[in-house]
Protein backbone atom coordinates (compact mmCIF):
# COMPACT_ATOMS: atom_id res chain seq x y z
CA UNK A 1 0.00 0.00 0.00
CA UNK A 2 3.07 2.22 1.25
CA UNK A 3 4.99 1.59 -2.37
CA UNK A 4 0.98 2.45 -4.17
CA UNK A 5 0.97 5.52 -2.54
CA UNK A 6 4.47 6.63 -3.38
CA UNK A 7 4.04 5.77 -7.27
CA UNK A 8 0.69 7.61 -7.26
CA UNK A 9 2.80 10.86 -5.34
CA UNK A 10 6.13 10.22 -7.74
CA UNK A 11 3.13 10.19 -11.03
CA UNK A 12 1.85 13.05 -9.80
CA UNK A 13 4.95 15.18 -9.42
CA UNK A 14 6.01 13.93 -13.27
CA UNK A 15 2.84 14.97 -14.53
CA UNK A 16 2.33 18.42 -12.72
CA UNK A 17 6.16 19.30 -13.86
CA UNK A 18 5.79 18.06 -17.47
CA UNK A 19 1.96 20.61 -17.67
CA UNK A 20 4.08 22.96 -15.99
CA UNK A 21 7.39 22.61 -18.78
CA UNK A 22 4.74 22.53 -21.66
CA UNK A 23 2.87 25.60 -20.26
CA UNK A 24 5.79 27.49 -19.95
CA UNK A 25 7.39 26.47 -23.25
CA UNK A 26 3.84 28.03 -24.99
CA UNK A 27 3.50 31.15 -22.79
CA UNK A 28 6.89 31.92 -22.56
CA UNK A 29 8.98 30.79 -25.56
CA UNK A 30 11.90 32.55 -25.62
CA UNK A 31 12.48 31.84 -21.69
CA UNK A 32 14.09 28.24 -20.47
CA UNK A 33 11.41 27.00 -18.62
CA UNK A 34 12.40 26.76 -14.67
CA UNK A 35 10.10 25.46 -11.60
CA UNK A 36 10.95 26.79 -8.51
CA UNK A 37 15.03 27.41 -9.76
CA UNK A 38 15.32 24.10 -11.30
CA UNK A 39 14.99 23.95 -15.17
CA UNK A 40 14.26 20.67 -16.80
CA UNK A 41 16.07 19.80 -20.32
CA UNK A 42 15.28 17.06 -22.93
CA UNK A 43 18.87 15.12 -23.85
CA UNK A 44 18.67 15.33 -27.53
CA UNK A 45 22.58 14.08 -28.19
CA UNK A 46 24.39 11.05 -27.37
CA UNK A 47 27.55 13.63 -26.43
CA UNK A 48 27.40 12.87 -22.66
CA UNK A 49 26.95 9.28 -23.20
CA UNK A 50 26.95 6.87 -20.48
CA UNK A 51 25.96 9.38 -18.09
CA UNK A 52 23.54 10.79 -19.36
CA UNK A 53 21.47 9.12 -22.49
CA UNK A 54 19.34 10.74 -25.64
CA UNK A 55 15.73 10.90 -24.34
CA UNK A 56 16.44 11.69 -20.66
CA UNK A 57 14.94 14.70 -18.92
CA UNK A 58 17.36 15.81 -16.54
CA UNK A 59 16.88 18.69 -13.64
CA UNK A 60 19.83 21.61 -13.61
CA UNK A 61 19.54 24.07 -10.45
CA UNK A 62 20.83 27.94 -11.17
CA UNK A 63 23.92 28.40 -9.97
CA UNK A 64 26.48 31.35 -9.78
CA UNK A 65 29.12 30.64 -12.47
CA UNK A 66 32.05 31.44 -10.19
CA UNK A 67 31.09 28.58 -8.16
CA UNK A 68 31.88 25.85 -10.76
CA UNK A 69 34.98 23.50 -10.46
CA UNK A 70 36.39 21.34 -13.06
CA UNK A 71 34.02 17.97 -12.93
CA UNK A 72 30.89 19.78 -13.00
CA UNK A 73 28.41 19.16 -15.37
CA UNK A 74 27.09 22.51 -16.89
CA UNK A 75 24.09 23.67 -19.43
CA UNK A 76 24.75 26.14 -21.34
CA UNK A 77 24.33 28.31 -24.33
CA UNK A 78 26.85 27.52 -27.39
CA UNK A 79 26.68 28.61 -31.10
CA UNK A 80 26.61 26.26 -33.85
CA UNK A 81 26.25 26.43 -37.37
CA UNK A 82 25.16 30.10 -36.90
CA UNK A 83 22.51 29.52 -34.24
CA UNK A 84 22.38 29.76 -30.95
CA UNK A 85 21.74 26.01 -28.91
CA UNK A 86 21.72 24.61 -25.33
CA UNK A 87 24.42 22.04 -24.40
CA UNK A 88 25.50 20.24 -21.38
CA UNK A 89 28.85 19.22 -20.77
CA UNK A 90 31.15 18.50 -18.32
CA UNK A 91 33.46 21.37 -17.33
CA UNK A 92 37.25 20.40 -18.36
CA UNK A 93 39.51 23.32 -17.27
CA UNK A 94 38.33 26.35 -15.81
CA UNK A 95 40.20 28.62 -17.10
CA UNK A 96 41.59 32.44 -15.35
CA UNK A 97 43.62 34.74 -17.67
CA UNK A 98 43.82 38.55 -16.16
CA UNK A 99 41.03 38.27 -14.21
CA UNK A 100 38.39 36.66 -16.48
CA UNK A 101 36.93 33.50 -16.15
CA UNK A 102 36.21 31.02 -18.97
CA UNK A 103 35.32 27.18 -18.91
CA UNK A 104 36.83 24.53 -20.93
CA UNK A 105 33.90 21.85 -21.74
CA UNK A 106 33.68 18.21 -23.30
CA UNK A 107 30.98 15.58 -23.41
CA UNK A 108 31.97 12.76 -21.63
CA UNK A 109 31.56 10.68 -24.95
CA UNK A 110 33.50 13.11 -27.02
CA UNK A 111 37.21 12.58 -27.62
CA UNK A 112 37.83 16.39 -27.96
CA UNK A 113 36.83 19.40 -25.94
CA UNK A 114 34.64 21.47 -27.56
CA UNK A 115 36.03 24.57 -30.25
CA UNK A 116 34.62 27.78 -28.04
CA UNK A 117 35.32 28.30 -24.23
CA UNK A 118 32.15 29.05 -22.14
CA UNK A 119 31.67 32.28 -20.50
CA UNK A 120 30.27 32.91 -17.07
CA UNK A 121 27.74 34.45 -18.55
CA UNK A 122 26.64 31.72 -21.03
CA UNK A 123 25.77 29.19 -18.65
CA UNK A 124 21.94 28.39 -17.39
CA UNK A 125 22.50 25.90 -15.04
CA UNK A 126 24.46 22.57 -13.53
CA UNK A 127 23.06 19.39 -13.61
CA UNK A 128 21.86 18.08 -10.21
CA UNK A 129 22.98 14.93 -11.21
CA UNK A 130 19.06 13.83 -11.70
CA UNK A 131 17.79 12.12 -15.02
CA UNK A 132 14.65 10.65 -15.52
CA UNK A 133 15.32 7.97 -18.44
CA UNK A 134 12.68 8.12 -21.41
CA UNK A 135 10.34 11.40 -19.88
CA UNK A 136 12.18 13.77 -22.57
CA UNK A 137 10.84 11.90 -25.19
CA UNK A 138 7.75 11.97 -24.06
CA UNK A 139 7.80 15.47 -23.11
CA UNK A 140 9.12 15.86 -26.56
CA UNK A 141 6.27 13.56 -28.16
CA UNK A 142 3.32 15.88 -26.27
CA UNK A 143 4.81 19.03 -27.44
CA UNK A 144 4.03 17.74 -30.79
CA UNK A 145 0.05 18.50 -32.24
CA UNK A 146 -0.29 14.46 -32.48
CA UNK A 147 1.14 14.09 -29.13
CA UNK A 148 -1.05 17.01 -27.54
CA UNK A 149 -3.83 15.28 -29.41
CA UNK A 150 -3.35 12.01 -28.39
CA UNK A 151 -2.52 12.40 -24.29
CA UNK A 152 -4.27 15.94 -23.35
CA UNK A 153 -7.56 16.24 -25.77
CA UNK A 154 -8.29 12.75 -26.07
CA UNK A 155 -8.76 11.19 -22.89
CA UNK A 156 -10.45 15.02 -21.74
CA UNK A 157 -13.16 14.21 -24.43
CA UNK A 158 -13.39 10.74 -23.08
CA UNK A 159 -13.56 11.70 -19.59
CA UNK A 160 -16.55 14.47 -20.74
CA UNK A 161 -18.15 11.83 -22.92
CA UNK A 162 -18.36 9.32 -19.69
CA UNK A 163 -19.14 12.26 -17.06
CA UNK A 164 -22.42 13.17 -19.56
CA UNK A 165 -23.31 9.63 -20.05
CA UNK A 166 -23.67 9.33 -15.97
CA UNK A 167 -25.20 12.49 -16.24
CA UNK A 168 -28.01 11.50 -18.56
CA UNK A 169 -28.31 7.93 -16.71
CA UNK A 170 -28.67 9.47 -13.35
CA UNK A 171 -31.16 11.40 -15.14
CA UNK A 172 -33.52 8.67 -16.62
CA UNK A 173 -32.99 6.97 -12.81
CA UNK A 174 -34.89 10.23 -11.56
CA UNK A 175 -37.67 10.69 -14.09
CA UNK A 176 -38.31 6.58 -13.55
CA UNK A 177 -38.58 7.39 -9.68
CA UNK A 178 -40.98 10.24 -10.04
CA UNK A 179 -42.85 8.35 -12.84
CA UNK A 180 -43.67 5.64 -9.88
CA UNK A 181 -44.12 8.14 -7.73
CA UNK A 182 -47.01 10.03 -9.34
CA UNK A 183 -48.62 7.01 -10.72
Amino acid sequence: KVITVLVLILFIVIVTVGITIIYKSYSEPNEIPSVFGWKPFIVLSGSMEDTIIPGDLILTKEIDALELKEGDVISFFARENESTIIKTHRVKTVLDVNGMTSYVTRGDNNITDDAQQVAPGDIISTWSGTRIPVLGDILSFLKTKTGFFVCIILPLAAFFIYQLYKFIMVLLDYKKVKWFVNI
